[in-house]
């Protein structure tokens, strides 16, 4: 391992070590759950930790499975164990909260096996937790979201409906540094594009496919939630909410002026926080009480 490699893998290590300190703060954790259990699921290279959270009156709501951002290189689930509580509690609901295999160490596809694996768990367990079978949400942010959306389409051209609907916060679209670089001082977005330099190469995946660049038609239902001027990927979710209602998907959009990417973490400092995930849980609840 060279130098320059040494030093990006401490401060990798010590970024990791500085997110967990600051994110997984287990009084962030929204009150009055029913139940939170450990679970792990049997995926391609071994076990996916997974936490399983459970609201009070979640009868037949579905179950939500969620994945967490970081960039595909950081984050976990105690790091997203607030949002993945306060969605459950505000949907009354059931999430069930997945990790996966991050890079530099894994590479991509990797993290898509994963979340694949996780799937699968989840259709063949739903009625282990109540839910009905047969029929899941997806859920993630950033880079997470990016995953969601990714299985969404897979697992719905495949069977058709199976995923019953996607939640995606400020969901990274694609890491084309040529489309990062149009606008790059602007909205910063020219911290995106560092970020997404990295994590392309972190993933070995330069060509990741871009959510601009699919077949939108076989997306279910979707909440979308981002920020505003400090959200990096702001420009391109828009595109990609524009993207899906021509393809003729529902989509429900909240938007958070003051919030910023990654602030739904903050659930411990932020009523921004709260109240977003509070609303989009409450529109959750709403489409599957039509």
């Amino acid at each position: 391992m060279s130098m320059a490699q040494t030093v990006e893998s401490a401060i990798l290590a010590q970024t990791r070590r500085g997110l967990r300190t600051l994110l997984a703060v287990p009084a962030a954790r929204a009150g009055g759950l029913a139940k939170v259990e450990e679970i792990a699921i049997a995926g391609p290279a071994g076990d996916l930790p997974a936490r399983y959270y459970e609201a009070r009156g979640a009868a037949d709501a579905p179950l939500l499975v969620y994945f967490h951002g970081g960039g595909f290189v950081c984050c976990d689930i105690d790091t997203h164990d607030s949002i993945c509580s306060w969605l459950a509690k505000a949907s009354r609901g059931r999430v069930l909260s997945v990790g996966y295999r991050l890079a530099p160490e894994t590479r991509f596809p990797g993290q898509i096996e994963d979340v694949r694996a996780a799937c699968a768990w989840a259709f063949q367990n739903a009625q282990r937790f109540g839910a009905e079978p047969g029929r899941l949400v997806l859920a993630g942010d950033s880079a997470g979201a990016y995953l969601a959306a990714t299985m969404a389409l897979e697992i719905n051209r495949a069977t058709p409906g199976a995923i019953a609907m996607q939640v995606l916060l400020y969901p990274l679209i694609h890491v084309q540094d040529s489309l990062w670089a149009e606008e790059e001082l602007r909205n910063f977005r020219f911290l995106g594009r560092v970020a997404c330099l990295y994590i392309a190469r972190s993933l070995g995946a330069e060509a990741l496919p871009s959510l601009l660049d699919v077949d939108l038609g076989a997306a279910p239902p979707t909440i979308v939630a981002g920020g505003g001027p400090m959200d990096p990927v702001r420009a391109d979710v828009k595109l990609f909410v524009d993207a899906l209602r021509r393809a003729g998907v529902d989509v429900q959009e909240k938007k958070y002026p003051v919030l910023m990417h990654g602030g739904l973490n903050f659930t411990a400092y932020s009523k921004t926080a709260t109240t977003a995930l509070q609303e989009v849980g409450e529109l959750v609840r709403a489409h599957f009480a039509r």
